[in-house]
């Protein structure tokens, strides 16, 4: 199984065939969408990979998941649950063996001041009690998406981050936020790239594609890390103008 995350700005109108021709080149099975705000862009975008999709509109933003296989069911948790301030959904996918594919999809609030952290620390904690009872039960599962959260495994530039991020590295006393991937750890997942190539974890920003000094898109596995065949930042040419972040991707044997 090979999935894909990518943060699509703005919904990404205007730009659906150069989105889907980045998406194309990594021959996804699924494929998360972030920012996924145009339905006519999300259905083009479905058509030129073909595959069916479920959008779920959240309190800023949308997020949608597209998948060459049958999507069997979704929940919007963003609309069921005060704690989170913009997106979160929960899929499964269901593959030509009959494997069941449980998917949750979060776009978490932005910027990266402290303060900010502690708001995405509580919407990661809405994550962990939603999947309580799949880790309980040790049923593998995936949480995709732009977490808007650094990594303590990551080596910052703040030279190499936007001007904005400059700003809150310097307020908050030479340091950029890693609360809620921190929390996400603690509660037993993996950060896949960094399981596959630590060294491209620690060094490779997704965000921004003109100042690509963070990484706050992740693709975060529990119970099928034995079975990770490969993870990646997809930071080809046309990947640096179809979007402001670079898409993420995982193939799982």
């Amino acid at each position: 199984m090979r999935l894909v995350s990518y943060n699509i700005l703005d919904g990404g109108e205007g730009r659906a065939d150069p989105i889907a021709e980045v998406l194309l080149a990594q021959r996804p099975d699924i494929v998360a969408l972030i920012e996924a705000d145009h339905p006519a862009v999300v259905a083009r975008v479905a058509s030129r990979l073909k595959m069916d999709s479920v959008t779920a509109v959240g309190r800023r933003h949308s997020v949608a998941i597209l998948s060459r296989w049958p999507i069997i069911e979704s929940v919007n948790h963003a609309l069921l649950r005060e704690e989170f301030s913009n997106c979160f959904m929960e899929a499964t996918v269901r593959d030509p063996g009959g494997t069941d594919w449980l998917i949750g999809v979060a776009h978490l609030h932005p910027h990266a001041n402290d303060a900010d952290d502690r708001v995405r620390q509580r919407e990661v904690g809405a994550i962990r009690e939603i999947f309580q009872s799949r880790r309980k039960e040790n049923i593998p599962h995936l949480l995709v998406g732009d977490f808007n959260s650094d990594s303590p495994v990551q080596r910052i530039d703040p030279a190499a981050c936007k001007p904005m991020t400059q700003k809150s590295w310097r307020e908050n006393g030479g340091r950029l936020p890693t609360g809620a991937v921190q929390a996400l750890m603690s509660a037993g997942y993996v950060d896949t790239l960094h399981e596959f190539n630590g060294e491209i974890a620690a060094n490779t920003g997704t965000f921004s594609t003109q100042y690509p000094g963070q990484r706050v898109d992740y693709v975060f596995s529990f119970g099928v890390e034995n079975r990770l065949k490969s993870a990646w930042i997809e930071r080809d040419r046309l990947a640096q103008f179809a979007s402001d972040h670079f898409p993420v991707g995982v193939e799982i044997q």
